[in-house]
């Protein structure tokens, strides 16, 4: 994948956890960074059916992260001494608290931008946390198995649900725990039953972030 040297604007949003200050530097405007990458690509390359992958979606902290983050926070049994991954890290703010948490992470994202920024905000944030770039709907990348895999509205696409069922399994120690949060997408339930299929269970509650519920499930 091709990557661009953009500037993109950005700005400063603080979260409190507890004790906790967690700092990030979050992309000031969606619609501008589109904008600005647009204008870096030629025609030819915006026609590419991959280009999408480089539109900067990293870069706001969306409400399933706050959600999966805040999740986190009030649970950190689930995770503390732990082996976690997170798959789609993005700015990072899960992986951040996890890490504070105590547990060991490997935060993961396929966007070539994105370390930049993670790294940035463990900065910020005065932690120090494992990244590694990884698109795991396409392989494992060789990084082994781990107590618990999360992710923040990873099930965006209409792809086959038992295959996102097995590219998170694979990842997964036997007994482990899968988090997931999501903002109540069509393609949950189906997802859901791929992993029913699959000899494992949710239990799901939701949280509510600046007025919208996001559905949070803990498979086991």
């Amino acid at each position: 994948m091709k990557t661009y040297q953009i500037k993109y604007p950005t700005q400063i949003k603080q979260r409190t956890l507890g004790n906790k200050l967690f700092v990030m530097e979050v992309i000031r405007d969606l619609d501008e960074a589109i904008e600005l990458i647009c204008e870096a690509m030629t025609p030819e390359e915006q026609l590419d059916p991959f280009a999408e992958d480089l539109c900067p979606y990293f870069g706001i902290l969306w409400p399933a992260a706050e959600a999966l983050a805040q999740f986190l926070h009030a649970y950190p049994e689930l995770i503390k001494n732990k082996k976690v991954l997170e798959l789609g890290c993005g700015l990072g703010y899960p992986s951040m608290v996890a890490t504070y948490q105590g547990a060991e992470v490997l935060a993961t994202d396929f966007h070539p931008d994105v370390e930049f920024y993670f790294q940035r905000n463990c900065r910020h944030s005065a932690l120090s946390c494992s990244y590694k770039r990884l698109n795991w709907r396409e392989g494992s990348g060789d990084i082994g198995q781990f107590d618990v895999v999360m992710g923040s509205d990873i099930l965006y696409e209409s792809k086959h649900a038992r295959e996102v069922a097995l590219g998170l399994l694979k990842f997964l120690k036997p007994g482990g725990t899968i988090l997931l949060s999501d903002p109540g997408r069509n393609y949950l339930q189906k997802f859901i039953d791929a992993i029913n299929q699959e000899g494992l269970h949710e239990e799901i509650t939701t949280i509510p972030i600046n007025g919208k519920e996001i559905f949070m499930l803990v498979i086991r």
